[in-house]
């Protein structure tokens, strides 16, 4: 199957470019919360898109180690202490979608952020037992898979004044990214593909998304933390296994049936190293999830997790 079937090399170009236009704005967007001309950016859309990579790499280019990357918060606390630490960073919050629903957390954000003509910003954190005040002069830059704005939470009011940014991909630009990214192989620990083996892998998935076999948008991460892993683990197994069934197995959510022993240990293993890698999980989640896919035990899980990893778990 050539990539001309999908998209012309003339028509990647013109779609990529279109992808890296819209990026640069939004990079613009992030170059105003680091040199101070804005304290507050939100962005929101889809997840697995690279709204998080554009974002990060810009603030890794603009100040170093500086910033700040937050994923979750457990009490308003924390993130006062947060804020008190680095009071000159920019502070990026992303899936912290809980926190914001908290009034206490929220009034944090919205004093960081402040108001367009408030020239100090200063953040304040009291209980009966004690009180910090901060005066903060950073950024704020909330990643979120919702619009804040047209939320009811206590944070729609200031994400609605800094107008947030929408993040999205067209099916056409999904392709187009992928297909590209194939061209730089895969690599995780020892394992690697190269650019064919890559866009072998993009071939399939796109013809899997453009035939409608998979019902739901397939976004980057699908193919760099899925699709190539599945792959690659087929390759080195050694026994046979489908990699277009294991792959399309895990994009459906379908139990293969009536599969082989080797078969369904391949997607035993996928499934354990997939819930293993996936950061958004606790220890407690991965094995609800994995209860709750498979109904077997925890035991089993670290069995086919160990496997998975050739022994070496991180």
């Amino acid at each position: 199957m050539k990539k001309e079937e999908f998209m012309s090399d003339a028509r990647a170009e013109k779609v990529l470019a279109s992808v890296s236009k819209r990026a640069g704005i939004m990079r613009t967007q992030v170059q105003s919360v680091v040199q101070g001309y804005t304290p507050a950016l939100f962005v929101f859309g889809p997840a697995g898109l690279g709204k998080t990579y554009n974002i990060t790499s810009e603030l890794d280019a603009l100040c170093g180690k500086s910033w700040r990357h937050h994923t979750a918060y457990s009490t308003p606390k924390a993130l006062m202490l947060a804020i008190a630490e680095y009071p000159e960073a920019v502070h990026v919050f992303e899936d912290c979608e809980k926190l914001y629903k908290t009034d206490v957390a929220s009034s944090i954000l919205r004093a960081a952020c402040g108001g367009p003509k408030q020239l100090e910003r200063w953040v304040t954190y009291e209980t009966a037992h004690e009180k910090l005040n901060v005066r903060f002069s950073g950024g704020i830059i909330i990643v979120s898979n919702e619009n804040l704005a047209r939320n009811k939470g206590p944070l729609a009011a200031v994400a609605s004044r800094f107008r947030p940014i929408k993040w999205d991909l067209t099916q056409e630009e999904r392709i187009a990214l992928i297909l590209r990214m194939s061209k730089d192989g895969w690599r995780r620990g020892e394992r690697t593909l190269t650019g064919a083996e890559c866009k072998r892998v993009a071939q399939f998935l796109v013809a899997e998304m453009v035939t409608g076999t998979v019902t739901f948008p397939v976004d980057l991460r699908t193919f760099v933390e899925h699709a190539l892993p599945a792959y690659a683990q087929c390759k080195a197994d050694g026994k046979g296994l489908n990699w277009q069934e294991v792959i399309r197995a895990k994009l459906t959510g379908e139990v293969i049936l009536n599969e082989g022993r080797g078969a369904k240990n391949g997607r035993l293993e996928l499934l354990a190293l997939s819930l293993h890698q996936n950061k958004g999980l606790t220890t407690r989640t991965r094995q609800e999830a994995w209860k709750r896919e498979t109904g077997l035990g925890q035991a089993i899980y670290y069995a086919h997790l160990r496997k998975a990893t050739g022994g070496k778990l991180k």
